[in-house]
């Protein structure tokens, strides 16, 4: 199962190539994404002008009828406090709690755009680097 990250959902709410790219590369097989992915885009969304938060708000509903969204629950929280102090300081504890999340559910693979966002090599998950043309493996 493939996760998308905040940065990569947002190139797709916004039509971005990065994200135009990322449909085209997903077309088959189950993608998912994070409460906590989602928590981000409101929490962006709630802070634009009226006319650009109700339009955002409506697109993430319509982006949560369409993937599947993973919870935040006991289990994936003792896998995020394990990834964290097997890690210290490698990213932040949103990171890892987004990285606990998607083990726990046997997400295999998270593209994102920012590659400093998680740090290659201490995650369990395969992190892939969206760049505008396609995704890449790090």
């Amino acid at each position: 199962m493939k996760a998308l990250d905040t940065p990569v959902l947002l190139a797709i709410l916004e039509g971005r190539p990065e994200g135009r790219g990322v449909l085209r590369d997903l077309a088959v097989g189950e993608v998912c994404t994070t409460e906590l992915n989602l928590f981000e885009l409101e929490a962006m969304a709630r802070a634009d002008s009226k006319a650009a938060r109700t339009h955002r708000l409506a697109a993430i509903e319509r982006l949560r009828r369409k993937i599947s969204i993973l919870a935040f629950d006991e289990r994936a929280s003792r896998i995020a406090a394990r990834l964290a102090a097997d890690h210290k300081g490698a990213t932040s504890s949103l990171g890892w709690l987004i990285l606990g999340i998607l083990v726990a559910n046997g997400a295999n693979e998270l593209l994102t755009t920012e590659s400093a966002r998680y740090v290659v090599g201490s995650s369990p998950v395969r992190i892939r680097l969206v760049t505008k043309s396609r995704p890449q493996a790090q």
